[in-house]
């Protein structure tokens, strides 16, 4: 079983080692172990392997329109699996991390709202945005 988190701003996939009820250790790719909260943990998955999900999530990620997923994100609070659901119409681990990639890139069309969480900016921000 493999997780993705976000550590310092970056996200980062291993394969769990261990998990207790607050936390798990996590070795990455380079052989690093690291403990990770429970609440850090965005994604828990099985497949693909985490060098190969993030590689692959990196370049779907560009091709996301960020105009139609503005659209399609509902007014109040919202996670990137729900917005990922509704953009690919049942989305695979990948395009969920490629929606999260994207929605974190763009905040001036997304505000962060917490871990993995997300809430549409102001229309008029993103109009100045944009300008």
């Amino acid at each position: 079983m493999y997780a993705l988190f976000e550590e310092a701003g970056k996200f980062l996939a291993g394969r769990i080692l261990s998990e207790a009820e607050a936390s798990a250790q996590v070795e990455l790719d380079s052989g690093k172990r690291v403990k990770v909260k429970a609440a850090a943990m965005l994604l828990k998955f099985d497949k693909p392997a985490p060098a190969a999900l993030l590689a692959e999530a990196t370049a779907l990620s560009q091709s996301i329109e960020l105009e139609l997923a503005y659209e399609f994100a509902p007014e109040e609070e919202f996670g990137f699996a729900d917005l990922a659901q509704d953009y690919f119409n049942s989305a695979t681990t990948v395009q969920q991390v490629a929606a999260l990639l994207r929605l974190h890139e763009a905040p001036h069309y997304f505000r962060r709202a917490g871990k993995g969480r997300f809430r549409k900016a102001p229309a008029e921000i993103v109009q100045q945005a944009l300008l």
